[in-house]
């Protein structure tokens, strides 16, 4: 299942070329059904209603795809909270903060990267 697109059903054993992309969703989707229902514009994702644009499909780093989420939502929180320890007047303050974007980090997975940083 993991090695299939949901929408054609191609399957990645049986077409070794078969190129699965990975949502901001994170559903993975063949590029030949990306480019057939995103050619036209942002349109919902098949699987979860979601909007998506074709350009925001990504190769899959990593082979577990909860990784690769964590991943993710880790590169979007410190591009929005990335101070340093000059930042703070204490060590400790400097602490709280790194725990603070940790819990941030750490949000419910099934929540998008907006609703956790904008509430």
């Amino acid at each position: 299942e993991d090695a299939q697109c949901p929408v054609c059903k191609s399957d990645k054993y049986l077409t070794p070329n078969l190129k699965l992309l990975v949502s901001p969703c994170f559903h993975k989707m063949c590029e030949s059904c990306i480019d057939r229902l995103f050619s036209a514009g942002p349109a919902p994702c098949p699987i979860c209603q979601q909007i998506l644009r074709k350009n925001q499909f990504m190769s899959q780093i990593f082979e577990d795809l909860e990784v690769e989420k964590e991943v993710r939502i880790r590169k979007r929180v410190n591009k929005v909270f990335n101070k340093r320890p000059e930042d703070f007047p204490s060590l400790r303050l400097y602490n709280d903060y790194l725990e603070e974007v940790e819990d941030i980090s750490k949000e419910d997975k099934n929540s998008t990267f907006e609703s956790i940083i904008y509430g």
